[in-house]
């Protein structure tokens, strides 16, 4: 019984040393986007290597809404301390629209290790996406078009 219990305090310990090794930060705590349909927003994501070793790190979205984004660099090293700019660009489908809540995730793992032993943090996304300037084009585009006719349909009664 001891014996048994002596080896999984050592298996413990062996797996706890592992991941306070890998540690991951991030700044802000969260991001906000305000965007219109048709446009885009950029917005940084400082990731920071609060471990002790050099640690591969991950950057994406909810799945719902990875097509809405261009996240560059996603996937990169940093030695310990090192920080990295990761710009994430929303850019929303045309029937996007409405305030809008996800996460963002930052995930770490070591690049030597066979294990999938890891850490990750998850930073609220809140976006806002309003159509109003597609509706606005639209309307420019009929009040250009309903002017041009107006013209050509007085343009003929003058000839007749």
């Amino acid at each position: 019984m001891l014996k048994n219990i002596i080896i999984c305090v050592i298996i413990y310990l062996m797996f706890s040393q592992t991941v306070a090794a890998i540690a991951v930060g991030v700044t802000p705590g969260n991001l906000d986007f305000d965007v219109q349909v048709g446009s885009s927003d950029t917005k940084s994501l400082f990731v920071i290597n609060t471990g002790t070793e050099v640690t591969n790190y991950e950057v994406y979205v909810d799945e719902d809404y990875a097509g809405w984004f261009d996240i560059s660099p996603d996937n990169f090293n940093l030695n310990a301390s090192e920080n990295k700019e990761v710009k994430l660009k929303l850019k929303p489908p045309m029937s996007a629209k409405g305030e809008l809540e996800f996460k963002a995730y930052v995930v770490a793992s070591s690049p030597s290790s066979d294990f999938s032993v890891g850490s990750g943090i998850k930073v609220p996304v809140h976006a806002t996406v309003s159509n109003s300037g597609i509706t606005i084009a639209i309307l420019l585009v009929l009040m250009i078009i309903s002017a041009g006719m107006f013209y050509h349909i007085r343009k003929n009664k003058s000839t007749k």
